[in-house]
């Protein structure tokens, strides 16, 4: 439908749409792009699922419901494109986050780095549920209840993943 036939308070309903649709976009698509490259850990992988994720929350998003948080509601919409999508990916090599090299001495880009990979390293030893509940909730910031939510399990049992994902990791980098 163009504006041409819509109806002044339609075509004004559709501006205030858009409007807050990219703001949404801007305030939170980063984060959500940083949560879909460490789920996919694939950056061709993660640009797709963001697209098709900014697109399904376009087709709903005059339905949308009241927002009290609308970060944690397009982060699980994002998660729940990545379980759509996640049947056919392919097992990739992760993506390797490039350091802020602009005040960092070589030393201490170096030790970043090895950082960096023995921390990934340690994350894909953890079972995929508690990765999951890992990325979720540390890169996605959502809470524990959010997290519980998107994944469509309880509260409790976040808690306990975390907890397990945590212990193990401390295991592992120890």
């Amino acid at each position: 439908m163009t504006d041409a036939c819509l109806t002044p308070i339609e075509s004004m309903s559709q501006a205030d749409d858009r409007t807050a649709f990219v703001e949404l976009l801007d305030a939170h698509g980063g984060s959500l792009l940083a949560l879909l490259r460490r789920l996919c850990r694939h950056e061709q992988n993660a640009e797709d699922i963001f697209q098709e994720t900014a697109a399904r929350v376009w087709r709903s998003f005059a339905q949308r419901p009241r927002l009290t948080n609308p970060r944690g509601w397009l982060m699980t919409i994002g998660y729940r494109v990545f379980l759509d999508h996640r049947k056919r990916m392919k097992p990739q090599e992760p993506v390797i986050e490039a350091a802020d090299s602009r005040h960092d001495s070589p030393d201490a880009l170096a030790e970043r780095k090895e950082n960096a990979a023995r921390i990934q390293a340690a994350i894909a030893r953890v079972p995929e549920s508690a990765r999951e509940i890992l990325t979720l909730h540390y890169t996605a910031g959502m809470t524990l209840r959010e997290v519980a939510a998107a994944m469509n399990i309880a509260e409790g049992t976040v808690k306990s993943r975390l907890n397990s994902a945590l212990n193990q990791l401390r295991g592992i980098l120890a």
